[in-house]
C-alpha cells in the first residue's frame, strides 16, 4: 500500500507540473536557424585583430540549428552579402564601418551550406587577405543568411571586422611636458599616465585620446599620429595642424619601444608645444 500511495504522488506531481502554468512543452517547438556570433553580439560588429606578422587568415561564418533535437533530414542554407544591413547600423549608430573590398577576401566552400542530417552546425569560410587591406580604415564584411530550408530567426545579422595590429601598436607610459603662452595652468609637466597607441597605417599610431596638458585636460588639436619614418624617425601630424618641433628630432626607439616626441601648432613652439616620452607597456 505504501509503494502505491508513493507511486500515485509520483504521477500526480508529473500530471501538475505537466498542465501547470508554468509549464511549456519545448518538443513541440520548430525548427530554425540563426548565426550564432551573431547572437552572441546582438547583431553588432565582431572583431578579430590579428598581429602584423599575420599577412592572411581564414575565418569560419557558422550557421546553426536551434530546434529541441537535431533533424533527420539535412537542412540547407544560403548565405549573402549584407551591405544594405551595414548601411542601416551605421546611420542609426552614427558609424562610418566601410564595405570590405572583394578583393581582401575569398569565400573558401561556397555561400550555399547544408547542416547534415543529426547535424547542428555547418559553416562557411572566409579567406582573407590582410596585405591588401588599407590599415587606416575600418572594414567591415556583412553577412546574412539569405534563404533557408526552414525558418530564419532574427540573429542573422553577422558583420566581422577583422584588423591589423602593425607592431608599434600598444599601451604606453607617457610623461612630458607641455607649454602655452600665458597659462600656467596648463603649461608644465604633464600626469604621467598611460595612452594607447592605435594602429593607422603599415607603419604608424595614433593617439587614441588627445594630448594632455599639464593640467590633465585634452588638447584640442585631434589625436596626434606618429609615423615611423626610414632610420625610426617620426613625423608628427594631427587634424588641428601638428607638426614636428624644428628644434627636437623625434624618433622612435626599437630596442626600449619608446617613443620621443616634441610638436608645435597654432601660433607655433612660442605659445604651443608638446614633448612627450612614450614607452611600451603591452598590448591595448
Amino acid at each position: 500500500m505504501a509503494s502505491l500511495s508513493i507511486l500515485c504522488i509520483i504521477f500526480s506531481l508529473s500530471s501538475c507540473l505537466k498542465n501547470g502554468k508554468y509549464y511549456t512543452d519545448f518538443a513541440s517547438g520548430g525548427a530554425s536557424v540563426d548565426l550564432p556570433l551573431a547572437a552572441t553580439n546582438a547583431n553588432n560588429p565582431v572583431t578579430f585583430a590579428f598581429d602584423a606578422t599575420v599577412t592572411s587568415t581564414d575565418i569560419p561564418f557558422y550557421i546553426n540549428l536551434a530546434s529541441p533535437k537535431v533533424l533527420g533530414t539535412a537542412v540547407t542554407a544560403t548565405f549573402a552579402l549584407d551591405s544594405a544591413y551595414l548601411d542601416t547600423y551605421n546611420t542609426n549608430n552614427g558609424t562610418n564601418y566601410q564595405l570590405m573590398p572583394d578583393t581582401v577576401y575569398t569565400i573558401v566552400n561556397g555561400w550555399n551550406r547544408t547542416i547534415p542530417a543529426g547535424k547542428r552546425l555547418d559553416s562557411m569560410y572566409v579567406h582573407f587577405d590582410f596585405t591588401k587591406l588599407d590599415l587606416t580604415q575600418v572594414y567591415i564584411l556583412p553577412v546574412t543568411i539569405q534563404s533557408a530550408s526552414v525558418p530564419i530567426e532574427q540573429w542573422n545579422h553577422l558583420m566581422i571586422s577583422p584588423s591589423v595590429k602593425n607592431q608599434y601598436d600598444g599601451n604606453y607610459s607617457i610623461t612630458g611636458y607641455t607649454l602655452r603662452a600665458g597659462d600656467p595652468v596648463r603649461t608644465g609637466e604633464i600626469p604621467a599616465g598611460t595612452m594607447g597607441l592605435a594602429t593607422s597605417g603599415p607603419a604608424s599610431v595614433v593617439f587614441v585620446s588627445l594630448q594632455p596638458w599639464a593640467d590633465g585636460s585634452g588638447v584640442g588639436i585631434g589625436n596626434p599620429n606618429l609615423a615611423i619614418n626610414v632610420a625610426d624617425s617620426v613625423t608628427i601630424t594631427s587634424p588641428g595642424g601638428a607638426m614636428n618641433y624644428s628644434g627636437y628630432s623625434p624618433y622612435y626607439d626599437p630596442a626600449t619601444k619608446t617613443f620621443y616626441i616634441s610638436y608645435t601648432w597654432g601660433a607655433g613652439v612660442a605659445s604651443r608645444l608638446a614633448t612627450d616620452t612614450l614607452t611600451y607597456l603591452g598590448p591595448r
